[in-house]
């Protein structure tokens, strides 16, 4: 991928970098979702995978939606009582929240979307006897999905819709999307996927086993893609935080740059 349109730093951004932080959540689900069951149009994607969980049943709406928009993306999730979500990196409009609230979702806060120069970024370091790896398809693939779904509290069924086992993987050094892992013997105690989009390097699917957390592996698995996508010429990483490990990525040297907001419709009895 060429690094011609990469994005020069946050500064040289900095009017834009929040809003292209937060809209790279969709940029990735469009491209992992397009022939996997995602439903692309121009005002929202939706992607139903029936698993019980809301990132399953998961509808990103395009920009600040009026109600009506909102309430034709969820109507098909509704009748099925399906855990569901429903992300807006553009923003939500009044009448958008309104018409989620009324279609039983709940507005459970904002992702912070974080970015940071690339060339800024702590070290890290592995402790020994862990070993950095990339991750392509067969058995390893399965066994990423397995480390995810534990790792991020996921059903492994959609772990797998998001893994090397259920996706097509390129093992090109500058392929858009790339996975990789962080192993102890035969083992896989950490996850992280890179998405090169947009003329920024995003991480996603940072993932540590329980038991493994705590030794600077979940930094490693985050900073180390970015390093790769820096030698092809990216120089501005982006994420979208969970609360647990927001803290890992302000020490890392992410910042704060936007939000996505986020709401949540679990099964009604």
């Amino acid at each position: 991928m060429s690094s011609a349109t990469t994005t020069r730093s946050i500064e040289a951004d900095r009017h834009e970098i929040g809003f292209r932080a937060a809209r790279h959540i969709e940029r990735v689900f469009r491209t992992l979702t397009a022939g996997h069951g995602g439903e692309l149009k121009d005002e929202y994607l939706r992607w139903v995978t029936r698993e019980p969980h809301p990132l399953g049943n998961l509808v990103i709406l395009s920009g600040p939606s009026d109600g009506e928009h909102a309430r034709a993306a969820v109507e098909p999730l509704l009748g099925d009582n399906l855990p569901s979500a429903v992300l807006l990196p553009g923003g939500v409009s009044a009448a958008a929240e309104q018409s989620l609230i009324a279609a039983g979702f709940a507005d459970v806060g904002a992702l912070p979307a974080m970015a940071v120069d690339i060339e800024r970024l702590a070290p890290t370091k592995l402790p020994a006897g862990y070993t950095f790896i990339r991750v392509s398809g067969g058995s390893r693939g399965e066994n990423w999905a397995k480390a995810l779904a534990l790792g991020y509290g996921l059903p492994l069924g959609l772990a797998r819709r998001l893994s090397p086992a259920g996706l097509d993987v390129n093992m090109a050094n500058d392929a858009r999307t790339q996975f990789f892992a962080i192993v102890r013997g035969d083992r896989i105690v950490a996850t992280s996927m890179l998405f090169l989009d947009d003329g920024l390097a995003g991480i996603y699917s940072v993932a540590t086993s329980t038991e493994e957390r705590g030794k600077g592996i979940g930094g490693h698995a985050t900073a180390e893609p970015l390093r790769i996508a820096q030698a092809l010429g990216f120089r501005v990483g982006v994420l979208q935080s969970s609360e647990a490990g927001h803290s890992v990525y302000l020490g890392l040297g992410f910042a704060d740059v936007g939000h996505v907001p986020m709401f949540t419709r679990m099964r009604i009895a």
